[in-house]
């Protein structure tokens, strides 16, 4: 199977331009740190990247797309047992630990050799290799992980994830009920007791050495994206979550804001 591939590239590339992004709804609100690749000499190659990617990121079982998906994946769900709990992991900064060498073999053991596994592990690398960045009056380079900020980025997490816990998964004795992934938030739904759970999150965690997930449980009600999963009588109610920063600020429909935004 051969890709043709056409890149668009800037006569005159710059640098990422670094700043933060606050995380208001967390103590002490640190920020979350993003290069903003465009313009740069890799934005078109890192968007091509993003296309190789998608299809094999998105074709996993544990792979969610949106709330929408989440959603729907939890319809027909009940007669859980009482000593169901809902458990949530997070990745704590994922895209900056993800070792360039494990996340290019993670694209070779996901994307089948006699297309273009070799190849898109060349063009990822190179993305890493270049990733340039000024902060103030300084140039950067960013040696380790990959830039919240650049295209690939998520589709690049989401295969090295995938990988990660499949891995895991295939070796582990104890499974969730349910297990699903949105980049680096992961929802489950357990029901081999609170002590096994504790064993499964430990055992996860000693897996990488720069991969932590916090983990977070409760067998009434979770949050998980934009969403409160409750447990009912043995089935899962759901409803809208909304994080305590959110205004409830909203665009009139009559705004002459672009329709998409509204």
């Amino acid at each position: 199977m051969t890709h043709r591939i056409h890149i668009e590239a800037s006569s005159e590339p710059r640098p990422g331009l670094f700043y933060l992004l606050p995380k208001i709804h967390k103590p002490g609100h640190p920020g979350r740190p993003i290069i903003s690749g465009i313009g740069t000499l890799t934005t078109g190659l890192s968007s091509c990247v993003d296309s190789l990617l998608k299809t094999y990121a998105t074709n996993t079982p544990s792979y969610l797309r949106d709330t929408t998906d989440f959603l729907r994946k939890l319809q027909n769900i009940d007669n859980l047992p009482n000593n169901t709990i809902l458990p949530t992991m997070d990745v704590e900064d994922l895209y900056t630990n993800i070792p360039h060498e494990d996340g290019l073999q993670a694209i070779r053991n996901t994307i089948p050799e006699d297309t273009t596994a070799s190849q898109t592990a060349d063009l990822c690398n190179f993305v890493f290799t270049h990733n340039y960045f000024q902060f103030e009056n300084n140039l950067y380079l960013q040696i380790s992980g990959t830039a919240m900020g650049t295209c690939m980025a998520p589709q690049y997490a989401n295969v090295f994830m995938a990988d990660l816990e499949q891995h895991f998964l295939s070796s582990h004795p104890l499974l969730s009920l349910l297990y699903l992934r949105y980049i680096d938030d992961i929802f489950m739904i357990w029901t081999h007791g609170q002590e096994t759970l504790e064993t499964f999150h430990r055992d996860f965690n000693n897996l990488h050495p720069t991969i932590n997930l916090s983990l977070n449980h409760s067998t009434q009600e979770i949050h998980f994206l934009d969403t409160t999963v409750q447990i009912t009588n043995g089935k899962l109610d759901t409803t809208l979550y909304r994080k305590p920063t959110d205004s409830y600020s909203y665009l009139h429909a009559s705004s002459s804001h672009p329709e998409h935004t509204i």
